[in-house]
């Protein structure tokens, strides 16, 4: 009788938007749980974007190395700045950022580097995924 009820009660939720899910790019589930606070978490991380998936020729994307810098905005969207070989000035552009931000107020999420820079991740709140 329990495992009933709660499917109803995991059922109402869906239905009235209280119940959030994440995806990668090739739509394997990332997380669920409750808008902003998930209830389960995938241990597999999403797969890293290079630079021919955004566009850049394998020419282009050849010479580039080093870290990328993530500018992820509040809107959920990513920008990836790609860097030459020998041309890395990642941590520099993060510290330029920052301080230009303690100038005027953001709600976005800080810029960073990494080496496996990843796709944001694709939200859902829908019923009818599950």
């Amino acid at each position: 009788m329990r495992s009933i009820g709660a499917v109803l009660l995991i059922g109402l939720l869906g239905l009235a938007g209280c119940v959030e899910w994440t995806q990668d790019s090739q739509g394997h589930l990332q997380s669920v749980g409750l808008p902003g606070v998930p209830v389960w978490q995938s241990s597999a991380p999403p797969p890293a974007v290079t630079p021919t998936q955004l566009g850049f020729a394998p020419d282009a994307a050849a010479q580039m190395s080093g870290p990328v810098l993530v500018i992820p905005s509040a809107s959920g969207a990513y920008h990836y700045r790609f860097y030459q070989n020998g041309q890395n000035h990642c941590a520099e552009d993060v510290q330029k950022m920052m301080a230009a931000r303690g100038a005027i107020a953001s709600s976005d999420p800080a810029p960073y580097c990494t080496d496996q820079p990843t796709e944001p991740p694709a939200r859902g709140g829908s019923f009818m995924g599950f």
